[in-house]
């Protein structure tokens, strides 16, 4: 074994690890320092600043020079994706690893990943992660349940985990040949979800820990906490690409392609209901129309229970009027 470990150490590949920067003064500190103190070395730390208002750029810039494996790049704001793409094509790195700059990773989360990925020769390692509230640090969520698990999945097993439990561009260690030419589209969120089905069909395998490797700081002002705007429907429109190519490529699993775009349309619907200013009319209607164009496969996904084929009966005809009055009743009105 310690034979082995120095052969390792001694050759370790460089890992490039990309972090899009945008008003997060508070918390980069954090991020980075959780990077830089590693316990796998071989680090290229690429700090892309998304053009932020705050102290983030003198702070980028102050690593950059106490640091020689830390790389800024300054840019003009064009969004998360933006910045990852422009991370990706600066990278010289032979793996590839996300990190949201508000988050921060585990010390040993890179040699866990890396050791995962080499040990069952995997094309990506997915760690487990912690939902963590950001006032409080109190874990509200975690991947851990007291016992250390390895999964080692084919394409297939790993497309069929990520329509039962989503999916994050973090968290994740990339052989780099498995982005190459796949970018995240620039100007909409649920990034990951648009290209995740083009990511695994270029892995024979994909293997997965869920010792914690990754910690997801819970903030009100974050996208993901953000109230619904149009902006979110393209978690829906991505579901129902992702379905349109799995029935053509792995039509197996379009039953759990189907499950996924039905969740994410229930969901946007309540979110709809939610919102307290007038929302937008043609929001509830293209909803509406995806739920009509594929009634028949939910159908088949729900068909395991009369309480689940009501409600999506009760979706298909009266979709906002359903979510809106479950809405006043729980609000007591």
């Amino acid at each position: 074994m310690g034979e082995f470990a120095k052969s390792i150490e001694l050759n370790e590949p460089l890992v490039s690890v990309i972090v899009p920067v945008y008003n997060v003064e508070r918390y980069l500190r954090h991020c980075v320092n959780s990077i830089l103190i590693q316990t796998y070395q071989n680090l290229e730390v690429i700090l892309v600043d998304d053009g932020s208002p705050d102290n983030c750029p003198k702070i980028c810039d102050e690593y950059a020079k106490a640091d020689a494996r830390v790389k800024v790049i300054h840019k003009n704001n064009g969004g998360l994706s933006d910045a990852r793409n422009i991370g990706m094509q600066a990278a010289s790195g032979d793996y590839l690893m996300f990190v949201d700059s508000d988050d921060w990773l585990e010390k040993n989360a890179i040699e866990c990943l890396y050791h995962l990925l080499i040990a069952y020769n995997a094309h990506i390692a997915i760690g487990g992660m912690q939902r963590v509230e950001d006032q409080t640090n109190r874990i509200l969520q975690t991947d851990f349940n007291g016992t250390k698990n390895v999964v080692s999945m084919t394409k297939n097993q790993a497309m069929k985990v990520f329509f039962q439990n989503g999916c994050a561009a973090w968290g994740r260690l990339y052989r780099r040949s498995v982005h190459a030419g796949i970018e995240f589209p620039v100007g909409e969120i649920n990034e990951d979800e648009a290209i995740v089905l083009s990511l695994l069909d270029r892995c024979n395998i994909v293997a997965q820990t869920n010792e914690i490797v990754y910690n997801y700081r819970c903030r009100a002002e974050s996208i993901t906490t953000a109230s619904f705007s149009s902006a979110k429907l393209a978690w829906y429109r991505h579901c129902e690409q992702n379905l349109d190519w799995i029935k053509m490529h792995y039509p197996e699993l379009a039953y759990y392609a189907a499950d996924r775009l039905c969740n994410s349309i229930m969901w946007s619907l309540t979110e709809i209901a939610l919102v307290e200013e007038v929302y937008d009319p043609a929001w509830v209607s293209e909803l509406k129309k995806c739920l009509v164009t594929h009634y028949e496969l939910f159908k088949k996904c729900y068909n395991h229970g009369l309480k689940q084929t009501v409600r999506l009966f009760v979706l298909r005809y009266f979709p906002f009027a359903a979510y809106k009055n479950a809405i006043r009743k729980k609000r007591g009105l």
